[in-house]
């Protein structure tokens, strides 16, 4: 690859970080079940789970407040 080739090394994710993780882990259940909301509320094909997804998505960083700092994630 053009990376080794010129000597650096490409990271997918920060190593050894559980704080990062446990915050990742917390949006990304907050994800699914407002996604498995939406679907089963409004009785939408599985085919709509991308863009359902995307949606709640949109939401969560548009509405959700970070109590401590009174600002939504797309305000950071």
């Amino acid at each position: 690859m053009l990376y080794e080739e010129k000597g650096y090394h490409h990271n997918f994710s920060t190593s050894r970080t559980p704080q990062q993780n446990g915050v990742v882990e917390r949006k990304n259940w907050s994800l699914q079940e407002i996604t498995r909301t939406m679907l089963n509320e409004y009785d939408t094909p599985k085919y709509f789970l991308a863009e359902v997804v995307n949606t709640c998505c949109y939401i969560l960083n548009r509405v959700t407040l970070r109590l401590e700092l009174k600002r939504t994630p797309f305000e950071l």
